[in-house]
């Protein structure tokens, strides 16, 4: 089951960008297990399940818009040195291989802002990304595991138009709904 819907980004100087967001799955059953598993267990396994639900909807234009690159929601460092990887980072670089798309990172966190079991003002008020300057002119694919509220993809691709992206379009493994 594919879920879609948009976000608008606040890209500044009074200017909106709309965001696709597609979600391959809804954050329950086996999906939810491969998340939890994957981030909590260190399972690794998972991430080759979980981008094979995602790169499907990488190569279908009638699901995603075109994109030049894939790059990923960079977990924490905090969470990251905590689990011994960016799972997201797994799971976007597997569904690249499988689709035959470029990936790369082109996002860094800044401060310390953990989204998962924050309420939902701090989630609404998303974390801060610096994005790589080599975005500027390509349409950008950015993965995250699960989307709630939507503002950690919604900060994302802030941060990727402005440093240039032309557009983003937001993909995630599972949808809270």
């Amino acid at each position: 089951m594919t879920v879609h819907r948009t976000e608008q980004i606040d890209a500044g100087h009074g200017r909106f960008v709309c965001m696709q967001v597609v979600a391959a799955s809804r954050f329950e059953g086996r999906t939810r297990d491969a998340v939890i598993g994957l981030k909590y267990r260190n399972e690794r396994r998972n991430a080759r399940v979980l981008a094979g639900l995602v790169a499907p909807l990488l190569v279908e234009p009638m699901v995603v818009a075109p994109f030049d690159i894939l790059t990923w929601v960079p977990t924490a460092d905090s969470r990251r040195r905590e689990r011994g990887i960016d799972h997201a980072e797994l799971i976007a670089r597997h569904a690249g291989a499988l689709a035959g798309v470029r990936t790369a990172r082109l996002l860094r966190r800044v401060g310390s802002s953990q989204q998962t079991g924050a309420v939902r003002s701090v989630r609404l008020a998303g974390p801060a990304f610096v994005a790589h300057a080599r975005c500027a002119g390509l349409r950008v694919a950015v993965l995250d595991d699960v989307v709630t509220t939507g503002a950690t993809l919604r900060a994302a691709g802030r941060a990727l138009v402005g440093a240039g992206a032309d557009a983003v379009i937001g993909v995630a493994v599972a949808d809270v709904g």
